[in-house]
């Protein structure tokens, strides 16, 4: 079954062969769409169980701001409490998914859900869907 631990160990296989950011920002849009054809809440809880590590700080903090998205998307009532441990907010602010010198931050910033700032990670909302 697909769960937010195999999105990370994803993420962690394209770190360690040098993915570019938009091909690993894709693997959390497939993580929405994977969440969006669940039915029960048996199954919703053991996506949204704690994954593993990707060895980067901003993408587990992603993962942990991906999970409270989820949930609010879900209409869910409780987030995950992992999402709220402190290895869960990067401790610099990252613009994934943006090149370097790029000049659309400040739009990036206002489509960036608020549960990923908090976590230090920003990324525009409409990367986030599937198509």
């Amino acid at each position: 079954m697909a769960s937010l631990d195999a999105t990370a160990a994803g993420i962690e296989k394209a770190l360690a062969e040098d993915w570019s950011e938009g091909d690993m920002v894709r693997l959390l849009a497939e993580a929405v769409h994977e969440f969006d054809l669940l039915e029960g809440d048996d199954d919703r809880d053991a996506y949204l169980a704690e994954p593993r590590t990707t060895g980067d700080i901003a993408w587990d903090a992603a993962l942990a701001a991906l999970a409270v998205h989820l949930v609010r998307l879900a209409g869910l009532t409780r987030t995950p409490d992992w999402t709220r441990a402190p290895g869960r907010y990067s401790p610099e602010i990252r613009w994934i998914g943006l090149p370097d010198g790029s000049d659309m931050k400040a739009f990036v910033f206002q489509r960036t859900p608020v549960y990923f700032k908090a976590r230090g990670v920003m990324l525009n909302e409409a990367n986030l869907v599937s198509v």
